[in-house]
C-alpha cells in the first residue's frame, strides 16, 4: 500500500463533513455544559466516517466496528488562557519531509487541577491557512498502558481573546497506530505530560 501522509486537520475536515452532528456538539468541544452523550454520539459517527473515508486505515474494513475509548470524563476537560510566544520554534515533525519545518510553536496553555499542574504547547501547521485551528501532539503516562505507546493528538479551535478549551475526551491516535504504512507527525518532547491522561482513545487492539 502506498504511504499516505496524515495532516493534523483531518478531524477538522471530518467536522465539516458531519456538520449536522456538530450543530449539537459544536466544533470546539467542551464549550457547552459537559454531556457524555454528545461524546458518545461523536464517537459513533467517527467510526462510520473512518469506515467510509477513502484514505482511512479502516476504509471498507468489514472487521472494523469501533475504536477503543476511555469512558467520557468531565475531569478531562480544562480551560486556560492562551499564552502567546511571539518567536516560537519551528519544528520538523514529518518523517517523510526530514529537514523541513512543518509546525511552529505559537503559545501554550496551562493545565491545572487540585492535584496537578502542567503546560501544553500549541502548534500551528505551517501549511494551515486558518487562524483558528491548532494542533497539539502530546504524550502522557498512560502511553503503552491504556493508550497508544507513541502518544496522541488533539485538534483545537482557538478564538482571539477567548480561553482555549482542552478536552482530552477528544484525544485521538495517529493513523500509524493502526497501520504502520501511514506517516504521522512526530510528537515533540516539549509536550510530555507528567500524569496519565485516561481519556479519549485507548490503544487499538491488534
Amino acid at each position: 500500500m502506498k504511504v499516505k501522509p496524515v495532516v493534523f486537520f483531518s478531524f477538522i475536515a471530518f467536522a465539516i463533513i458531519l456538520g449536522t452532528l456538530f450543530s449539537v456538539i459544536k466544533l470546539t468541544p467542551g464549550l457547552n455544559e459537559f454531556n457524555p452523550g454528545d461524546i458518545i454520539s461523536f464517537r459513533k459517527s467517527k467510526n462510520q466516517f473512518l469506515n467510509q473515508k477513502i484514505d482511512s486505515p479502516f476504509y471498507k474494513d468489514l472487521k472494523f466496528d469501533s475504536l477503543s475509548y476511555y469512558a467520557p470524563d468531565k475531569k478531562a476537560v480544562f480551560r486556560s488562557d492562551v499564552y502567546k510566544i511571539s518567536d516560537g520554534e519551528e519544528l520538523d515533525l514529518m518523517p517523510d519531509r526530514t529537514g523541513y519545518p512543518s509546525h511552529k510553536v505559537i503559545g501554550y496553555a496551562v493545565l491545572e487541577s487540585e492535584t496537578w499542574r502542567d503546560t501544553l504547547f500549541l502548534l500551528k501547521d505551517l501549511e494551515e491557512k486558518s487562524d483558528s485551528n491548532f494542533f497539539v501532539p502530546f504524550t502522557d503516562l498512560s502511553n503503552g498502558k491504556g493508550s497508544y505507546g507513541g502518544g496522541r493528538y488533539l485538534d483545537l479551535v482557538i478564538k482571539p481573546g477567548k480561553q482555549v478549551v482542552i478536552d482530552f475526551n477528544f484525544a485521538y491516535n495517529p493513523y500509524c497506530a493502526y497501520k504502520p504504512e501511514f506517516v504521522c507527525p512526530k510528537i515533540p518532547g516539549i509536550n510530555k505530560l507528567s500524569k496519565a491522561v485516561e481519556a479519549g482513545e485507548k490503544n487499538y487492539p491488534k
